[in-house]
């Protein structure tokens, strides 16, 4: 069964892959691969927004989703994060999935289109991208290369991003004078290895 509009007695297009019946010339391989990267690139944004029509219209998502794909839920939540996060007009049809994953995160459409012209402008691969978007600026191919968190260290800057993350998404949800006493306490507590840190340098 072809799953996709691309016929040809060549080939066949079944769920599992691609069946080759019959010798192709460089050319006739050229035009397939031509036909099928842009699936590639987009098969995440058809899927995700797909779900989150189905969400919205009848309030069914995931367990239908997973019912009729097949696909693991991770990657279903995944898809569905990202076509949400990331609209349609901000999309940019010469980056992958990832890189649209990547700003998924990002507050505002103008950062995520910032850093989707940046992406595209610079020929940012995810590593890149997601670095100058945790350093706020353009990260050079030294800083990403050399970087030892690149080979599994976390460093502390990586850490910092991610209390600043951490941050911004509570205070996000309720000033902090909103929250009750025991809260700030207990948080007090254990960010005062912080403040010794600071104080000690």
């Amino acid at each position: 069964m072809n799953t996709l509009a691309i016929t040809d007695t060549k080939f066949s297009i079944t769920p599992t892959g691609i069946q080759f019946n019959e010798e192709l010339s460089f050319e006739e391989w050229d035009a397939l691969g031509q036909k099928l990267a842009p699936i590639g690139k987009s098969i995440g944004f058809i899927i995700g927004d797909w779900i989150n029509y189905g969400e919205n219209r009848y309030g069914e998502k995931y367990e239908a989703a997973l019912a009729r794909t097949g696909l693991a839920y991770q990657t279903l939540r995944d898809f569905a994060y990202v076509a949400q996060k990331v609209e349609l007009s901000l999309r940019n049809d010469n980056l992958d999935f990832t890189h649209h994953r990547v700003v998924a995160k990002l507050k505002s459409p103008d950062e995520k289109k910032h850093w989707l012209k940046m992406a595209v402008k610079h020929k940012l691969g995810i590593r890149r991208l997601r670095k100058s978007i945790n350093y706020g600026r353009l990260a050079t191919e030294k800083e990403v290369q050399g970087d030892p968190a690149d080979r599994g260290y976390v460093t502390y800057l990586a850490l910092l991003n991610r209390i600043r993350r951490w941050w911004a998404r509570e205070t996000g949800k309720a000033p902090v004078e909103e929250w009750d006493e025991d809260r700030r306490e207990v948080l007090k507590k254990d960010f005062k290895l912080v403040v010794e840190i600071y104080e000690a340098l």
